[in-house]
């Protein structure tokens, strides 16, 4: 099982992010051999930017493809709420947000060790494993 963090999706569906090739080559792999998990306030992030940056028409036409794509769906309740504030007390001299503490949160709950991302503040957490498909 893996987490992959929203910056990771936006780039992937974002034609014009400099980082959308990269995002595209990296994920097409890893949704063949890996277990990928969502929380639903990624999923949220992630429809935020797609409507932000590509209109209300186009962005919905991504979520709703995004949606299609085989994760698994961690839903936020008062326990992970509970969890994520946690890992935000534990975890906030890292750069780590209130979003990011929840990605935490999720991965601790169903131990997972491994996230793919371009955030950097995660490769200050030390029981994770940071995959970063996107070349400096």
């Amino acid at each position: 099982m893996i987490f992959v963090d929203s910056n990771i999706w936006c780039y992937f569906f974002d034609e014009s992010a400099k980082e959308h090739k990269a995002a595209v080559n990296f994920l097409i792999k890893i949704l063949e051999k890996e277990k990928i998990i969502m929380n639903t306030l990624i999923i949220m992030e992630i429809s935020h930017y797609l409507i932000k940056n590509l209109g209300p028409i186009k962005g919905q036409e991504k979520i709703k493809r995004f949606l299609e794509f085989p994760f698994v769906i961690e839903d936020f309740n008062y326990e992970m709420l509970l969890d994520s504030i946690s890992s935000l007390v534990s975890y906030s001299h890292t750069g780590i947000g209130g979003r990011d503490a929840s990605i935490l949160a999720t991965m601790k709950k169903l131990n997972i060790k491994k996230i793919i991302t371009h955030d950097k503040d995660f490769k200050k957490i030390d029981f994770i494993e940071i995959i970063d498909p996107i070349k400096p």
